[in-house]
């Protein structure tokens, strides 16, 4: 049974930037999981990509991806599908307001327009023997028919009139089909009703047997507050938003100046692990 549970957020938190861990980063997460910390990657990717981030660190690292859709338990990967119901209204509205979309499944990314930007990234940055991500455009409502019983998570992205991405926002709000987060302000994210990074953080902790007095959470956006109702070890980063700074218990410094290795060391060595 693991001392400790820390769960990261990926960008802005845990990254420098779309790529880069720091040294000081390793060597900090690897030194504390000898001590029997246990790490958790939190993020709104889909699980794939996540893994490329863990591949960065170390194996021994676990995964909560699609803001809490797919989770790594105890007995193995733990999926929530966000219903065809709410695919399909998410993609009448997205089609409607000229809103590109993209779809997930833990292995697959679907798109409206063009292949995303991430993908084609990843695809670029990655030996392919590292990941199995695959792409595939949406043409037709039928087309949908066919993979949105598959789907955990999506996101809605903005144009540059954010009135359209708000009228989105409201639309699938008052249908309860869905939870809408942002991960920036350029998005919404479309997650499974009562699921958020937090719930997959609630059921880790009754699967591992360790409370919120011994969980960390760390993160900088809007996705990162359910976790951190969940942790009283919660830490905003020194380039959190102004709502995610109220919420959290503790603030650290900036995702660039290790802010997160740094609270770690400090912590530890204040309450030193026996």
């Amino acid at each position: 049974m693991p001392k400790y549970l820390v769960f990261m957020d990926i960008d802005g938190t845990l990254l420098t930037d779309h790529q880069y861990v720091s040294d000081y980063t390793k060597a900090t997460i690897e030194r504390l999981q000898q001590q029997d910390v246990l790490f958790y990657i939190a993020t709104g990717r889909m699980y794939e990509l996540a893994k490329l981030v863990r591949n960065k660190l170390n194996d021994n690292v676990r995964l909560v991806t699609s803001n809490g859709a797919v989770f790594d338990g105890k007995n193995g990967r733990e999926e929530t599908k966000l219903g065809g119901a709410a695919v399909e209204l998410a993609y009448l509205i997205a089609r409607r307001d000229n809103l590109p979309m993209m779809l997930f499944t833990p292995e697959m990314a679907y798109y409206t327009e063009q292949i995303p930007r991430f993908i084609a990234r990843n695809a670029a940055n990655f030996d392919a023997t590292e990941t199995t991500i695959g792409s595939e455009e949406i043409k037709s409502f039928t087309q949908l028919a066919t993979i949105e019983d598959q789907i955990t998570n999506g996101v809605i992205l903005s144009r540059e009139d954010m009135s359209r991405l708000d009228s989105a926002r409201e639309k699938l709000v008052n249908s309860k089909l869905m939870r809408i987060s942002s991960s920036n302000p350029n998005n919404l994210e479309l997650i499974p009703l009562e699921t958020d990074k937090g719930t997959a953080v609630k059921q880790i902790q009754l699967e591992q047997g360790v409370d919120a007095a011994h969980t960390f959470v760390f993160g900088d956006g809007l996705n990162d507050v359910g976790m951190m109702a969940e942790a009283d070890l919660s830490v905003a980063m020194g380039n959190a938003l102004p709502q995610v700074k109220s919420v959290a218990n503790y603030e650290t410094d900036t995702n660039y100046n290790d802010g997160l290795a740094k609270f770690l060391a400090q912590y530890f060595e204040e309450h030193p692990l026996s």
